[in-house]
């Protein structure tokens, strides 16, 4: 089947994807700093170098708009990296092909701490919160991910590779642990706490929670 590449932008339109995403670099570093709630449309405009009125022109619900907006990317990407780095086939042994796999979702978490912390702070806030909608788009973005997850869990699964399970369950579990494991590190940098020996970096990540995973906590008999 033949691919069809898409049309290139016209100048207009690239003009109107370089603002808008500097109304999104702009608001990401204002949210990180003040946090959302507190974060005003003034203080992005103004980090933007664009007018209130021109923010409102890309983004009409404004910064709450936006942060959906900066969400999506940040979901979108996340599946991405599931997607493009899945630890089935190979040569190598499947625990190390889930160490790598593990590595390269914890790299681009760090890559993106910032919107990562205002995720987990706003899924928890709206999935236990009273607006049926936006509880709905935390839920809906994170079947999404889990369903990414769930596949080659599957895989593996099917060619006996690791225990046969409930893939969705196990997803759950392993996105959960993945979250668990970087809110730690990120709530122990903002605090200046140390995290431990075995944790830190992408590779300091992935390893001990592949260890945790493949391993267990029991010693050898």
């Amino acid at each position: 089947m033949q691919v069809v590449e898409p049309a290139p932008l016209s100048r207009k339109e690239r003009e109107r994807l370089s603002r808008r995403n500097a109304m999104l670099e702009a608001a990401q570093s204002v949210f990180a700093e003040k946090g959302f709630g507190p974060a005003s449309l003034d203080e992005i405009a103004s980090r933007a170098e664009f007018g209130k009125g021109t923010i409102y022109n890309y983004f009409p619900g404004g910064k709450e708009e936006i942060l959906f907006a900066l969400l999506d990317q940040f979901y979108d990407g996340l599946i991405e990296v599931i997607e493009g780095h899945s630890p089935t086939g190979g040569d190598a042994p499947v625990r190390e092909r889930f160490r790598v796999f593990l590595s390269q979702m914890f790299a681009f978490l760090e890559q993106r701490d910032d919107l990562f912390l205002i995720g987990v702070k706003e899924s928890h806030r709206h999935l236990f919160g009273d607006d049926a909608d936006k509880a709905a788009y935390f839920h809906g973005r994170r079947d999404l991910v889990v369903s990414a997850l769930a596949r080659p869990l599957k895989e593996a699964m099917d060619r006996g590779e690791i225990k046969h399970m409930p893939p969705v369950a196990a997803a759950h579990m392993l996105l959960g642990n993945v979250q668990g494991c970087y809110t730690h590190v990120c709530l122990c940098q903002r605090y200046g706490t140390e995290t431990g020996d075995t944790l830190g970096s992408a590779e300091q990540n992935a390893e001990f929670l592949t260890a945790m995973l493949f391993d267990g906590l029991l010693t050898k008999d």
